[in-house]
């Protein structure tokens, strides 16, 4: 039985979080609005300058947001930040040894339980994948009173003087963000390392106004999207690293759409696997829906809402188990080839879809 196989991820940003954030800490803008609340006054906070604000193209990259409280008295209890378009959240975190617990989704990351005092200042770090290409973006921001984001009345505004802070520019970059041609009549999006390359194209175009978000990430011993597809013999060994995918609508949903994703893995790794034939290779699949997996010792897909997930991603349960082949399965995901270029990569085409999460 072969043991060489991909990992490929979907997160939330199937993708997931970042197990170690950067933290920048930036001077905070003169305050430019009425420090003192009432009835009749709104409640204001500040942004400094979110860094970096130049990233570049195809890369993981960790954001610092560094928030003051301007009102008076109330506290700042909760922020909520939205991913620009194209853009995948990965991570979040607050400043060491601050108050406040972060959680994100692919399109948005939430801060709680952040009792900022008036004044006050606080660092909140958002790790994204930044689209290919080159353009411009704008990130949202939200704040509320309550330590856990809800009710009505309790909202914090924006200083307006902060507006232009949450803007940047993204540019491509050399090696790490690589694209392919799409076929006519649709949308794809690619990434790549130092040893993999993937690439996303929809299958039947992409409906307007939806991006289609691509992102890799290390599946090295350690690394949070190191997940495996079971431990009974014969284990089927991760050799290539994550490749992630997802769709969004304008509103930053994930949509459910159908993909077709390939994965390349260089031939230097090929030709240390001890597997140099492109039909042996697998492919390591990760939802957190169930799906059709192959049956064979070693991989393991929970059949039952009550049975214990295969993985913790991101601190997301997910199903994991190897990729049928789509002759053999009724629908995606499942593997469609399995090829050798003449460079002596692996290539493995498979079906997928485009909502990290896996809804129907």
């Amino acid at each position: 039985m072969p043991k060489a196989g991909f990992i490929v991820g979907r997160v939330s940003f199937l993708v997931l979080a970042a197990s170690m954030l950067g933290v920048v800490v930036l001077a905070v803008p003169a305050a430019g609005q009425p420090a003192t609340c009432s009835s009749t006054t709104k409640c204001f906070f500040a942004v400094s300058p979110v860094a970096p604000s130049n990233p570049a193209a195809g890369t993981s990259t960790s954001f610092a947001f560094t928030i003051q409280n301007e009102a008076s008295p109330q506290q700042l209890g909760a922020v909520q930040i939205s991913v620009p378009a194209g853009f995948m959240i990965t991570g979040a975190s607050v400043a060491p040894g601050a108050p406040g617990t972060a959680s994100f989704t692919p399109s948005s990351a939430t801060f709680t339980n952040l009792s900022l005092a008036s004044s006050s200042t606080t660092t909140l770090t958002v790790t994204a994948t930044v689209p290919c290409g080159s353009g411009s973006y704008q990130w949202g921001i939200e704040a509320k009173q309550s330590n856990d984001f809800n009710g009505a009345g309790n909202d914090i505004q924006l200083d307006a003087n902060s507006a232009g802070n949450l803007s940047g520019t993204f540019t491509g970059s050399t090696g790490s963000c690589t694209t392919q041609p799409c076929p006519s009549g649709t949308s794809c999006s690619s990434a790549s390392s130092a040893t993999t390359s993937g690439t996303a194209t929809t299958v039947l175009g992409l409906p307007q106004g939806d991006s289609l978000v691509t992102g890799m990430e290390s599946g090295s011993a350690g690394s949070p999207f190191n997940f495996s597809c079971g431990t009974t013999p014969p284990v089927y060994t991760p050799l290539s690293d994550v490749f992630n995918f997802a769709v969004f609508n304008g509103a930053g949903v994930a949509q459910p759409i159908l993909l077709s994703v390939t994965l390349r893995v260089d031939k230097s790794v090929v030709s240390t696997s001890g597997h140099p034939g492109a039909s042996s290779w697998q492919i390591c699949y990760a939802s957190t829906t169930p799906f059709s997996a192959n049956a064979v010792p070693g991989t393991y897909t929970p059949s039952t809402s009550t049975d214990p997930p295969a993985a913790m991603i991101g601190g997301i349960p997910y199903n994991t188990g190897l990729l049928l082949g789509c002759p053999d399965t009724q629908g995606a995901p499942c593997v469609q080839s399995q090829n050798k270029n003449m460079a002596g990569d692996v290539l493995v085409t498979f079906l997928a879809s485009g909502d990290p999460y896996g809804h129907p």
